[in-house]
């Protein structure tokens, strides 16, 4: 089918911003007050298969890096434990990442105060020996 150039969908900096918002799990309301347009404009857009393509594809990859931040927390606090001597043994350690994945899975932003307060202590730790993490490298540590 051979759609007129006046009725195919076309990118813009608010429809582009829209589709990121939209993937972030904002409703159609918030995303319309903060995009400036109606929320009838979003229901338009969200029908344009395009457009419904754009947003499933960036809700996958905020949902993948929002996992692999929360594993990267949780390798973080797992070492803290075993620093303090809370963790002494690899069934320790895979009980505490079974809780850790079942307190964590399906949260996207905002993560249990145990993890943040954990990842704060392990960053000033990190900041003070003067270690940090490359963003985007695995991190890997032999735990005994």
């Amino acid at each position: 089918m051979n759609v007129p150039e006046k009725f195919r969908f076309r990118w813009s900096e608010s429809r582009s911003r829209a589709a990121v918002l939209l993937a972030e799990g904002r409703t159609q309301k918030e995303v319309a007050e903060e995009v400036q347009i109606t929320d009838r404009a979003i229901r338009k857009w969200l029908v344009d298969p395009e457009f419904a393509a754009e947003v499933d594809r960036l809700s996958l990859m905020m949902g993948i890096a929002s996992r692999a931040e929360r594993l990267r927390i949780a390798m973080r606090v797992v070492r803290q434990k075993v620093a303090d001597g809370v963790i002494e043994t690899d069934k320790d350690i895979l009980e505490w990442l079974k809780f850790a994945q079942s307190e964590t899975d399906g949260i996207k932003l905002d993560l249990p105060t145990a993890l943040a307060a954990a990842l704060a202590s392990d960053a000033a730790s990190l900041a003070g020996s003067g270690q940090a993490d490359s963003p985007g490298e695995p991190e890997s540590q032999t735990i005994n």
